[in-house]
């Protein structure tokens, strides 16, 4: 009997230790807005700046695998593929673009934008044009009258973002 009791005890000692506390959504909210207005500088604007340039190179590389599969006609490998990209820009990339305040900054704003692009032509070889169109629309929004700024796009060349976006646009229905 007393082994049963000290056994319960226990038990409910750990589902006790196993329950996570829920945060408070309008706490998480506060997090997020000091987040999104305060610009980095020094070291971490350099590491933001790596992260971005790093982030570019894999949606480069994912872009090359993509194109890869559809010139195969791997139908299957298409499908998995697009699911781990899907999950990769949930995860990683879209809250690594959130900030209005990279897309202004002198230093990150070519990176932000070219980044931007490059998911954008990456949504269109997925054959998501929704998408595509509101990244489009988000980079018409963020960099309104600086279109003479250089981007690297296409990728390894260097061209105006109005003419980059004129570019996208053109493909866009061509895939």
């Amino acid at each position: 009997m007393r082994a049963m009791a000290v056994g319960a005890a226990l038990a409910l000692s750990l589902a006790a230790c196993a329950s996570a506390p829920e945060v408070p959504r309008d706490l998480l909210a506060e997090a997020e807005g000091v987040e999104e207005n305060t610009p980095l500088g020094g070291e971490a604007l350099g590491q933001r700046r790596r992260d971005l340039v790093r982030a570019q190179g894999d949606m480069v590389d994912f872009q090359v695998t993509l194109e890869g599969m559809q010139e195969r006609k791997d139908r299957s490998g298409l499908i998995l593929f697009s699911g781990f990209l899907d999950a990769y820009l949930g995860t990683y990339l879209d809250p690594l673009l959130r900030n209005e305040w990279q897309s202004r900054h002198p230093e990150l704003a070519g990176v932000d934008a070219t980044l931007r692009l490059v998911k954008a032509e990456l949504l269109m070889h997925m054959r998501d044009t929704r998408r595509m169109q509101e990244t489009l629309d988000e980079i018409g929004r963020r960099f309104a009258g600086r279109g003479d700024m250089l981007v690297e796009y296409p990728v390894g060349q260097q061209a105006t973002l109005s003419k980059a976006l004129e570019l996208l646009r053109d493909r866009k229905w061509r895939g």
